[in-house]
């Protein structure tokens, strides 16, 4: 069981991530692959648009036809693409377009050489173009590996119908095989490291955000989203309040029981406001004891109804170790115009008067 957990974790490192994740990585790997999907498609639009001059001086037929393939279809599909990557809006198309380009481009050569004296002149466009896929155009591998295996069937179904002798066939497939596989092999290897590299990115944005022992927010982060709130708030005109709340005697537990017993309070309390708080409520640890409250859509009748309810949860709990803790509890909305350090005074000022005035209380700025 656990070797086939580790091999699956050496073809997909995102094979324990969820859903949400895995489509957060296709998000993301289309979006850091467009310069390269760009600017490929622009540079293979003029190799064919060289190859097709060169074409026209080597090949001993069907020269109107080549002419059409590659230095017009071919080239013309490549830099719609390119253009195609400059608009989010076409960017869904213009993946379909990429998977289809080299399927054509292929399906034109076989056309044209396939039964020729000429063929094997021009069959390592077949094979440059199944690497090309993979590991150049910018496809994402279940894609790439869709339009190589349309490919390969294509040169298949040509070998059946024009048969070659013996020793050519099976050097041309050969190369093909080649080609397929050096190509699929780096395609995934390029993958699986633009894997990892997005759960590394993920966990340091994630470091940068999250308090490590409460997993809520850090002070950074909250005040990131407090001034995300106040601008929804000044565009729409609703209220939101902030709650600032510290555990009582919190130094006495540490001197007590010791830092492990604090932390495990910290931990529960930090559980108690994730599960008496509504989802869109932001909860943050903002330095030692102390937590943050953001309660958007909410005057300040509403977030001391919300203040009263978490302190009633708070008494009620027994803590590990140390058994029934409280918390002082200082409540404020935010004002019109105000900036986010007034806000965030107002509150402290109202939890340092709870505090003041015996602890376990609430007090209102």
């Amino acid at each position: 069981m656990g070797s086939t957990r580790r091999l699956r974790a050496l073809r997909d490192p995102l094979h324990q991530e969820d859903l949400t994740v895995r489509r957060a990585f296709d998000t993301w790997h289309r979006q850091v692959r467009i310069p390269q999907v760009r600017y490929i498609a622009l540079l293979t639009a003029l190799m064919y648009f060289l190859f097709s001059a060169v074409e026209q001086s080597v090949a001993t037929d069907l020269h109107s036809a080549r002419l059409l393939a590659h230095a017009a279809l071919v080239p013309g599909m490549l830099l719609a693409v390119a253009a195609m990557s400059f608009r989010a809006s076409l960017q869904r198309p213009m993946w379909a377009l990429l998977m289809v380009a080299p399927v054509v481009a292929n399906g034109a050569n076989l056309y044209l050489n396939t039964g020729s004296p000429q063929f094997l002149v021009f069959a390592p466009e077949i094979y440059l173009s199944i690497m090309w896929t993979f590991a150049i155009s910018g496809l994402p591998l279940r894609q790439a590996s869709i339009a190589a295996i349309a490919i390969v069937a294509l040169v298949i179904a040509a070998a059946f119908h024009q048969p070659m002798q013996g020793e050519l066939i099976q050097l041309h497939l050969l190369w093909v095989l080649a080609a397929f596989s050096f190509g699929g092999l780096s395609a995934f290897i390029l993958e699986r490291a633009r894997k990892h590299t997005f759960l590394q990115q993920r966990q340091l944005e994630r470091s940068a955000q999250i308090d490590e022992l409460t997993s809520l927010s850090n002070r950074a982060h909250t005040e990131q989203l407090f001034e995300e709130e106040r601008a929804r708030t000044e565009r729409y005109g609703q209220p939101f309040s902030v709650i600032l709340i510290d555990i009582d005697h919190f130094k006495a537990v540490n001197d007590t029981w010791g830092h492990n017993a604090g932390d495990r309070v910290l931990r529960q309390f930090a559980d108690l406001l994730r599960q008496n708080l509504r989802k869109v409520d932001a909860i943050g640890r903002i330095g030692g004891e102390e937590f943050f409250v953001l309660l958007p859509q909410t005057d300040i009748a509403q977030a001391q109804v919300a203040a009263r309810d978490l302190q009633a949860r708070i008494n009620a709990f027994d803590f590990d170790t140390v058994g029934r803790r409280t918390a002082s509890f200082g409540v404020t909305e935010h004002r019109p115009g105000e900036r986010m350090v007034d806000t965030f005074d107002r509150a402290d000022q109202a939890l340092y008067a709870a505090k003041k005035n015996g602890r376990n209380r609430l007090e209102v700025r």
